[in-house]
């Protein structure tokens, strides 16, 4: 059986795969479970989580949000939600997992 520190790494692969095709950046940051995204309209979003797979994604306000941050926010939500969904239907996985992005 998988536990959460098997999986993980697993998601950060397919995330980091899913964030280079919007040529987004990840970097993971000091704090265990932080991670830093970086658009290239140079928005930035902090992606964390207490208890995986309930990952949360706000805005960081370096700017003046606009249209085409709303674009790279549904799209980076989008990505977590495939990423979970990938390693969770994975049959090498064998507990499903409560998916939850906030």
């Amino acid at each position: 059986m998988k536990t959460t520190s098997d999986l993980i790494p697993e998601f950060e692969k397919l995330f980091r795969q899913k964030l280079q095709l919007n040529n987004c950046k990840l970097r993971k940051k000091r704090q265990e479970n932080n991670y830093e995204i970086v658009t290239p309209a140079k928005d930035i979003f902090l992606m964390y989580w207490s208890e995986f797979p309930e990952v949360n994604l706000i805005y960081q306000a370096v700017g003046v949000r606009t249209q085409q941050t709303g674009v790279y926010e549904r799209a980076i939500r989008s990505h977590i939600s495939s990423s979970l969904s990938s390693i969770q239907e994975n049959p090498s996985s064998e507990s499903p997992l409560d998916i939850s992005i906030n």
